[in-house]
């Protein structure tokens, strides 16, 4: 009897080990394919679950410091650490799959193949049997280690690539806009360097910007939890500062170009929305937010017009909500209420605010060619379209609290890009007292 029992559970043991084995193989598989092959968002419970786990613990950590360049020193290392640690979770998962198939079906001891199972997965060959089924299981185990490296041999210099192809722009806006960026500085700077023809230019590149960083974020979500090489930027300050600095010329002049402007609007309102919707809606991650409830971008009718800003013709505004309606086709249920409520609420950006930045924008130069009353209702209407979705990603993401970009977990000072119009005013002043003694 002792002996019957012991071979049942023997059976029993062998059994479970092989089906859970086979389980771990298929997700892991599923999830290798769904990350770094497929070009598309899909979601995995694997990597969901690692990313979740390794950003949660660097928040943790970098809660607790004091600073915001300190805490943005920690959370560098959320980005990294999750390709790393998909790569081992992934290797190990292998690892124990086919342990478990060569205890289960191979015939082999427990610990023994394990030890088989390490030897022919990482192609050590230490340990080797002489036996068909297990020889076919390690077989197995010896082609799927260095096809799964292989993979990620390719799948890291795509994810740089990415990144460095996404921080160019941002490091340019840095001299142009400030660290960190700031659309009316952006403005300003022009101004000051005699560039404000180039502006239809600058536009159409981040026009191109914002396509390729819908695509390869959306394609890859941890370039979302890579932050920049300085603390002082980042990809959704530098989206804010690039919008505002259009939304501000549509609003404030007449004269100069604003079909680049206005379509720089779209395209960035689009990759934003789409971002969001794709990559933490889903997720249900802003759910928890204190800040949830105001959002754009559902198909549904805007409750204001583009068409009322300069520079938006009713073609175009017809041609931005046709596109709102295609890219709202994939986004959650969730995300499409929210979107529909956001815009509702407006800006938060206060009246004030915007007259100050106005103000410093005459200083350098720059052509105001509407009145502040009608500039301001202009550029709210503007800004409506992509400022709730702006806010969420920067207090999702703890980005840099930069100026006019809502609020964080910690409410750091706000950090102001050094103002090139007070130097140049300085510098008149300066001249203007030589002269006077001279």
């Amino acid at each position: 009897m002792n002996e019957v029992q012991s071979l049942l559970l023997d059976l029993f043991s062998r059994s479970a080990a092989t089906i859970f084995g086979l389980f771990l193989f298929i997700i892991t598989t599923v999830s290798i394919f769904r990350t770094i092959v497929v070009p598309r968002s899909l979601t995995s419970i694997i990597t969901d679950t690692l990313s979740r786990g390794i950003i949660g613990l660097h928040r943790f950590i970098a809660y607790r410091r004091k600073s915001y360049v300190k805490q943005d020193a920690v959370l560098a290392w959320a980005g990294p650490m999750i390709i790393v640690s998909q790569i081992f979770t992934w290797l190990l998962l292998y690892f124990i799959s086919y342990g478990l198939w060569l205890y289960g079906i191979g015939g082999v001891d427990f610990w023994n193949a394990f030890r088989e199972s390490g030897s022919s997965l990482f192609t050590l060959g230490f340990a080797d049997t002489n036996e068909v089924g297990p020889t076919i299981l390690i077989f197995m185990a010896a082609a799927t280690g260095p096809i799964v490296i292989a993979l990620l041999i390719g799948f890291l210099p795509t994810i740089y690539s990415a990144y460095i192809g996404r921080e160019v722009n941002i490091s340019l806006l840095g001299v142009a806009a400030g660290q960190p960026s700031w659309g009316p500085e952006l403005l300003a700077r022009l101004t000051l360097n005699g560039q404000l023809d180039g502006i239809p230019d600058r536009m159409n590149s981040w026009t191109q910007w914002f396509g390729e960083l819908r695509l390869t974020h959306t394609t890859y979500p941890v370039l979302v939890q890579i932050r920049s090489a300085s603390p002082y930027r980042h990809w959704v300050i530098a989206s804010i500062a690039t919008l505002d600095a259009a939304a501000l010329q549509l609003a404030l002049t007449k004269k100069l170009p604003r079909a680049e402007c206005a379509q720089v609007i779209i395209h960035g309102t689009q990759t934003l929305e789409t971002l969001y919707a794709a990559l933490f809606v889903r997720k249900k991650v802003l759910k928890k937010l204190p800040i949830v409830g105001r959002f754009l971008g559902a198909p549904s009718p805007r409750p204001h017009d583009l068409a009322e800003i300069q520079g938006y013709s009713r073609g175009t505004v017809a041609v931005e909500q046709a596109a709102t309606a295609d890219s709202a086709r994939g986004f959650s249920a969730d995300a499409i209420r929210l979107m529909g409520e956001g815009e509702k609420g407006g800006t938060t950006l206060s009246q004030d605010d915007f007259t100050k930045a106005v103000n410093m924008l005459k200083q350098a130069g720059y052509p105001v060619e509407v009145d502040l009353d009608t500039a301001w209702e202009q550029f709210s209407i503007a800004r409506a379209r992509y400022e709730y979705v702006a806010y969420q990603l920067a207090y999702t993401l703890d980005v840099v609290p930069a100026p006019w970009s809502g609020n964080r977990n910690n409410e750091f000072e706000t950090m102001w890009p050094t103002s090139a119009v007070e130097i140049y005013e300085e510098k008149l002043k300066d001249s203007d007292s030589k002269n006077e003694t001279s």
